[in-house]
């Protein structure tokens, strides 16, 4: 079956490489307005050619078949021994600030920012050693070799205020079962070129899992990332934060949005006026709970209509149904917490299904 889909691929290649070289002149086209949230196609500078929409569709193309391969075979599990003791989720500062305002440099030491082609277009969590986890729509028909990932960065505008890390992106695991018709399972992996040092001397830290079983319906939730503040506006240069209340999946199927848009993979924030939002650029970030000092991964921003707009709250990425899916594609990764503490669900040994059960939680 392999070999068919490849020939299949390498004959359509073949045909619109053909199509690419017939074609004498380029046409001017402009992409169309995406939902908040939403970067599912690669940043952009002006006005895009029909050239560089070839391009970027050999690109998926050839992305397509790559990740294929990459996805089939889970990595060999790391030894205990190999991993060193480490914590994850604590905060470098104490004191927050809160209601869509600038972070403390490097109060959240998770945050990643994923460049494409040396331009921010996403946020994501880093995980473990080597994992970040981010948005399926921040990766799905990208060029992996034209992403990067950068760690412990704050103020993108200035170059001498941190000492931020810089990786290129060794593989790629988007959900097999991801829609980007609907977004429903918009949560993917991204595994760096190079291991990153978790041992606190850099500042650098994990962001914690959430536990299963929980829908974290009442509680406050903190969206971090570079998005843009007000809904049209220009992406942030500085990490900014915003506490937004978490509602539970019935009360969101109740918004605007309906029953059939929501799926129990999904978790909706937000305030039933509006006034507090994710927004553009703040995709594939995380929506953290404080539970006690430590902060949890419980949503990825994925997608809404609007930003901070009346009766659309913000929707998320349930984090805690993909424990399993996460834990049998990070088994290489050095994470500073059991997942036998936030999970009921133990992995079976030699198991190398690409999709396993999700995780239970209860409303």
């Amino acid at each position: 079956m392999m070999a068919l889909a490849q020939s299949c691929l390498a004959s359509l290649l073949s045909i619109v490489f053909l199509l690419s070289a017939s074609v004498q002149s380029a046409t001017t086209v402009q992409s169309a307005d995406q939902q908040h949230s939403s970067s599912s196609s690669p940043p952009s500078s002006g006005p895009v050619t029909l050239e560089h929409e070839r391009s970027t569709f050999l690109e998926w193309l050839q992305g397509l078949l790559a990740a294929e391969e990459e996805a089939t075979t889970p990595p060999a599990p790391v030894t205990a021994d190999e991993c060193k003791s480490c914590k994850c989720g604590i905060a470098n500062t104490k004191t927050r600030i809160v209601g869509g305002q600038v972070t403390y440099v490097n109060q959240y030491p998770w945050m990643a920012l994923l460049m494409y082609n040396n331009r921010f277009y996403c946020g994501g969590s880093l995980i473990s050693n080597k994992y970040v986890l981010t948005a399926a729509h921040c990766v799905s028909s990208f060029n992996k070799k034209k992403i990067s990932v950068r760690l412990l960065e704050h103020d993108r505008d200035s170059d001498n205020e941190t000492m931020h890390i810089d990786r290129k992106v060794a593989r790629i695991v988007k959900h097999p079962g991801y829609s980007d018709r609907t977004f429903n399972n918009d949560i993917a992996i991204i595994q760096l070129d190079e291991d990153v040092d978790l041992d606190g001397e850099n500042g650098l830290r994990p962001v914690c899992l959430p536990p299963t079983r929980k829908s974290f319906s009442g509680e406050k939730g903190v969206v971090t990332g570079w998005g843009v503040k007000n809904m049209g506006g220009s992406t942030s240069p500085t990490l900014h934060e915003v506490t937004v209340p978490i509602l539970s999946n019935k009360s969101c199927r109740n918004t605007s949005y309906g029953e059939k848009r929501i799926t129990d993979n999904m978790l909706c924030a937000g305030y039933p006026e509006g006034k507090k939002d994710s927004c553009q650029g703040d995709s594939g970030g995380p929506l953290h709970v404080i539970n006690g000092t430590r902060h949890d991964v419980v949503g990825v921003v994925s997608w809404g209509e609007g930003c901070a707009l009346a009766d659309h709250p913000g929707v998320y990425t349930r984090v805690n149904r993909y424990i399993t899916w996460l834990r049998l594609n990070t088994r290489d990764g050095c994470f500073c917490q059991q997942f036998d503490t936030i999970t009921h669900k133990v992995l079976p040994e030699g198991d190398t299904s690409q999709q396993s059960p999700f995780d239970e939680y209860t409303e």
